[in-house]
């Protein structure tokens, strides 16, 4: 099919027109790929498609079969977060005689659109969503394509915190950060830090948590040390090399995941410094990994594959339903010892 000819009640020239943009300009916004948009022209050109009734050549096409499949969009499915997800939500979808995949929403807002696109063209059941997936994305334009995709018949799941109006499957992350900070408060240290990364929100919640836990036994909330990073293993050796050139370097460190912690405490190992006699580290998420570096990290046991059973049973069973809250479990190893 042309990419003029009508797929709804109006063409992609159409809409290119009204929008007063180019067909091509037009394409890049509703179908993805090509150079990025600017945010006013997709706006623009989004809400010319909707008024006009247009519908993408994909869309057209899947509108001769029926809906099918539920879809995971993670920022990245090699994790082991995302990866246990899409794992719960597969097992759950073969009882209930549904195909699950994984789509990677890429690094950047451009990305996150023209995926999102190009899912709604597809005419899934439903989407179930990564909360972290659009961290540093345009809120309003992924609300958007979310409503559309929402108005399209596609119900719309998030799991882990989230601030759009679309059910969810939680994890209390202000509470996982009490929780690990209870515990290394416990050990007799004196001079805390904390790994998280500004913008995501399970990190900025469990920052939250350390900080109020920390204060509540008795740490002075403004001498902690808060560094924010990129979430990856150097962003956790590089915030780790910044907080040991301190004078008072810390003695115990906080990271907001595992991830995080793995880093730090190769950098510590890198110093000189022996984990956890010189510093004790906790992480957050139970990560395969956690378990087996030396020394074996503390951290919180999160319930990743029953999140994406619990998600896969909300996108199948329809709109006005309550969120889920999952339990979290903390797990001692031997990062964290008593000064």
């Amino acid at each position: 099919m042309a990419a003029d000819q009508p797929t709804g009640t109006a063409t992609l020239r159409d809409v290119a027109r009204v929008a007063g943009v180019s067909p091509s300009t037009a394409s890049r916004v509703l179908n993805g790929g090509g150079r990025a948009v600017s945010d006013d022209l997709s706006v623009r050109v989004l809400a010319v498609a909707d008024a006009l009734g247009y519908v993408s050549n994909q869309a057209a096409r899947a509108l001769r079969g029926q809906r099918s499949g539920v879809v995971l969009l993670g920022g990245d499915p090699r994790t082991a977060s995302i990866a246990a997800m899409g794992a719960g939500m597969e097992e759950a979808g073969r009882e209930r005689d549904v195909a699950v995949s994984i789509t990677a929403v890429g690094p950047d807002a451009e990305t996150h659109l023209a995926a999102l696109r190009i899912l709604r063209g597809l005419r899934p059941l439903a989407l179930v969503v990564t909360s972290a997936s659009f961290v540093g994305t345009d809120r309003e334009l992924i609300l958007a394509e979310l409503e559309a995709a929402h108005r399209e018949g596609a119900n719309v799941v998030f799991i882990g915190e989230h601030d759009y109006d679309f059910p969810a499957v939680r994890f209390d992350d202000v509470e996982i950060g009490h929780l690990v900070a209870r515990h290394m408060a416990s050990l007799g240290r004196r001079r805390p830090a904390i790994l998280t990364s500004a913008g995501h929100p399970a990190m900025e919640g469990r920052t939250q948590g350390f900080l109020e836990a920390l204060a509540a036994a008795g740490y002075d909330r403004d001498a902690i040390a808060v560094e924010s990073v990129e979430i990856s293993r150097e962003g956790g050796r590089t915030a780790t090399r910044r907080l040991l050139e301190r004078a008072e370097k810390p003695d115990m460190l906080l990271a907001g995941n595992d991830v995080l912690a793995i880093g730090a405490i190769h950098e510590a190992h890198e110093a000189g410094l022996n984990v956890p006699r010189d510093i004790a580290v906790s992480g957050v998420d139970d990560i395969p990994i956690a378990r087996d570096i030396t020394p074996p990290l503390t951290t919180v046991s999160l319930p990743f594959m029953e999140a994406g059973r619990a998600a896969l049973a909300m996108a199948l069973d329809g709109d006005d339903q309550p969120d889920i809250h999952l339990q979290s479990r903390l797990i001692i190893r031997d990062s964290t010892v008593p000064a």
